[in-house]
């Protein structure tokens, strides 16, 4: 009985066996990668709330940026460098490894120092420590290396792992004065780090849709760095081998980043097995790669929709270029400026999906999107999340953007992250009369393409108050994410007739500065303009009619006359050609002075400095005389007169000549 109750139970435990395998191969099949994987953690912050990133563009790429701990002969104890930590966002085994640690170093004053150093690692409630060896001696600069071994474990989401070196028992060589070591990290240069193995990322590649020709992969990245995952590394996908160039769509999920490509298929192809291959490298040397095959069956688009838009909010963070170009004018009353922003990528991809979604109440309660709520009666039904941007949802935004500077400026520093003030010279609620139009380009559908936003406005300005204004300034807003990628800037200022626009200041960018007779104009081009870059260009206009573009030529030109006008009058009897060569070179270094935008006085005293040297010019120039006189000496040989030693000049080669003396007219005879 025992026996047929025993086989009894182990055929159960067999078909329960049997029946629940298949389903964990399943479950293991949703996420396809990753356990472990080596990579390094960067040091990063002050040394007393340091943080760790796996992301190497978070270095700073100026050395002199990177964080340092300076160590004393006079400090005998134990001495911490820093400490730095990151709260992990994934869950998963670690196995038995060894962690390499590496800090740049500088011996400061002394040939060399021997020291004892320690690094202690905490995983969650986990332990681990290991030293820099016996007694190492630091010469010159290099780096100090310290081994840590970590036993196998299991991290959990929301567990800390820090790091924590500390030094001691430092004896220097031939210290001096300000002897010390100085150690460094932050920056490219100086790129301390710790490399672990360690879970780092669990990518889930999706089952394909497909909508028309179009194909659409989508691929979860889930870590505790969010959507930097993504935006803070480089990757892609190839399809059959071939990359897709396409910029993907990047949405917030919980825990991680959704990040869905598109590719289009070929004419000829209608069905079959694609391979896709995805690739992420968040730092030098590091690549995590995955692959999933996926059936596919093309069929046509029904045409209700422009084209597939993702279900939550995409990320602005994918990447994105800005064209910014400013256009303004000056009148002497009032300064009409035009402001073009166009920018594409995953910006683009933000407002394209926002103006689709006016009136979602599923918004997330930090969504901008959800200041247009209130216009959600203005959009017609059929309008609302039919895959494109209708001019319903256009007229909706346009109407918020000009009924009020305060939308305006919410709009450009919380959705586009850019500094209006910066853009448009003066605060949103001293412009006159505004135009803004929105352009979506080639396609209203959801995409990466160009997005043009012009304002067209001005606003009152007195010249007498003699207030600098702004021609543009940095306006990208500061921010910890990068939201653009690539700016390029251009802007233009103009005068009219009979208006100047004064003395020009510029910071950290350069400019040009022009006179062209009938106007004046600043203008800046950067093609490359850095986002972190913090630069202003500044004007003064006078509002002195005399310092116009036009009057201020037509005096230069004046002045010019009546310097020419004096040198000719002064040299009746002298030589003209002084006076005519001083005038015309200061004339010509007025004109240079001029056209290169100079301050205005600077031009009038060049201008008149030419009417006022030439009277001292014109006294000391030669008399006709002495001129005739010297040209007659140049003509040919000469002979001294042997009554008063006068300088006689022989115009002729015959000889005997009989000739008399210009002086004393004494007849002289010249045999050979």
């Amino acid at each position: 009985m025992d026996a047929a109750r025993l086989r009894a139970m182990t055929l159960v435990s067999v078909l329960l066996v049997m029946s629940v395998t298949p389903l964990v191969a399943s479950a293991q099949g949703e996420v396809t990668c990753c356990n472990s994987t080596d990579f390094r953690l960067y040091l990063m912050g002050e040394a007393d709330d340091g943080a760790l990133t796996p992301f190497q563009e978070d270095l700073e790429s100026d050395s002199s940026d990177s964080q340092s701990t300076l160590v004393t002969p006079s400090i005998l104890s134990e001495i911490k460098i820093g400490t730095w930590e990151v709260t992990w966002g994934t869950e998963g085994d670690y196995e038995n490894s060894t962690w390499d640690f590496t800090i740049p170093y500088e011996v400061e004053g002394a040939a060399g120092v021997t020291i004892n150093s320690t690094l202690e690692v905490r995983i969650g409630g986990s332990f681990y420590d290991g030293d820099g060896g016996l007694n190492p001696f630091l010469s010159g600069s290099g780096s100090l290396q310290v081994s840590v071994d970590v036993g196998s474990g299991q991290v959990s989401d929301g567990d800390r792992v820090q790091i924590s070196l500390t030094v001691r028992n430092l004896m220097f060589s031939q210290p001096g004065d300000d002897a010390g070591v100085r150690f460094l990290w932050g920056s490219e240069a100086h790129d301390a780090h710790i490399s672990m193995r360690f879970p780092l990322v669990d990518i889930e590649m999706k089952d394909a849709s497909v909508l028309g020709n179009l194909v659409y992969l989508p691929i979860v990245l889930k870590s505790g760095f969010d959507d930097r995952m993504w935006s803070g590394s480089t990757g892609g996908i190839s399809v059959g081998g071939s990359q897709v160039s396409q910029m993907p769509i990047a949405t917030g999920v919980e825990g991680g980043v959704e990040v869905t490509f598109f590719w289009e298929a070929p004419e000829d192809f209608e069905s079959g097995t694609i391979n896709v291959d995805f690739h992420l490298s968040p730092q030098d040397g590091l690549q995590i790669t995955e692959s999933k095959s996926h059936d596919i069956d093309i069929g046509e688009d029904d045409g209700e929709t422009g084209g597939w838009y993702p279900a939550n909010e995409p990320l602005r963070t994918g990447g994105s270029t800005l064209d910014l170009e400013i256009n303004a004018v000056w009148d002497g009353y009032e300064v009409q400026r035009e402001a073009i922003i166009r920018f594409d990528g995953s910006m683009s991809q933000w407002m394209r999906w926002g103006l689709d979604n006016i009136g979602n109440q599923s918004l997330g309660s930090n969504s901008w999107w959800r200041n247009l709520n209130s216009y959600s009666d203005s959009v017609p039904s059929d309008d609302r999340h039919n895959g494109r941007v209708d001019d319903s949802e256009l007229l909706a935004l346009q109407g918020h953007l000009t009924g009020s500077a305060s939308n305006l400026r919410s709009f450009m520093s919380n959705g586009l992250f850019l500094e209006i003030e910066a853009i448009l010279g003066v605060n949103p609620i001293e412009l006159g009369p505004s135009e803004i139009t929105i352009d979506m380009g080639a396609t209203r559908a959801f995409s990466a393409d160009a997005i043009t936003i012009t304002i067209d406005t001005s606003y009152n300005y007195d010249s007498s108050e003699g207030e600098r204004q702004i021609l543009v300034e940095t306006f990208v807003r500061a921010s910890q994410d990068d939201y653009w990628t690539e700016i390029e800037l251009s802007a233009e200022l103009k005068s009219t007739l009979f208006e100047d626009l004064g003395v020009v200041a510029s910071e950290e960018i350069q400019y040009k500065h022009r006179r062209w007779i009938v106007l004046e104009a600043i203008t800046i081009e950067e093609d490359d303009l850095d986002p972190d870059l913090d630069f202003r260009v500044e004007y003064q206009p006078s509002g002195f009619i005399l310092y116009g573009v036009l009057i201020g030529a037509a005096m230069s030109v004046l002045f010019l006359s009546v310097g020419i006008g004096f040198a000719m009058s002064l040299t009746k009897r002298r030589t003209s050609l002084p006076a005519l060569v001083t005038v015309v070179t200061l004339g010509c270094l007025a004109l240079v002075i001029y056209v290169l935008g100079m301050p205005m006085p600077i031009v009038f005293g060049v201008s008149l400095a030419s009417v006022l040297l030439v009277f001292p010019v014109a006294l000391v120039s030669p008399k006709d005389e002495t001129v005739q006189k010297m040209v007659k000496q140049a003509k040919g040989p000469s002979i001294r007169c042997p009554v008063c030693s006068t300088k006689v000049v022989v115009e002729s080669d015959v000889r005997p000549l009989r000739m008399e003396c210009t002086s004393c007219e004494n007849m002289l005879r010249i045999e050979e």
